[in-house]
């Protein structure tokens, strides 16, 4: 019992992060300046800007981390991104670049 309840609440945890994650790059997407800021190319930026309403959702779970910048793979509408956050404190990510493939 004790051991269903402790991945329970890992599953929980690792949930809550991701959807903080999630959160942080719907607020990237909120201002068209931050959008062109941190977008890696022109094409990326425009994109961004005009699609920003849609919804971010997530088709596989691709995340992965080098030091201490974690990719995170998002789509918006029929376009795939990598999303490049970086921690700021316990529970909080700041968006520092966004890519479009």
């Amino acid at each position: 019992m004790l051991i269903i309840s402790g991945i329970i609440i890992a599953l929980f945890i690792n949930d809550f992060i991701r959807r903080r994650m999630i959160q942080a790059c719907k607020r990237a997407l909120e201002n068209e300046d931050v959008i062109a800021e941190i977008s890696a190319d022109s094409a990326t930026a425009d994109y961004l800007k005009r699609n920003y309403n849609d919804d971010l959702y997530r088709i596989d779970e691709l995340i992965s981390k080098k030091g201490n910048i974690i990719k995170y793979k998002l789509c918006l509408k029929k376009r795939s991104f990598d999303f490049y956050l970086k921690k700021q404190k316990l529970l909080n990510y700041k968006v520092i670049s966004i890519k479009m493939y």
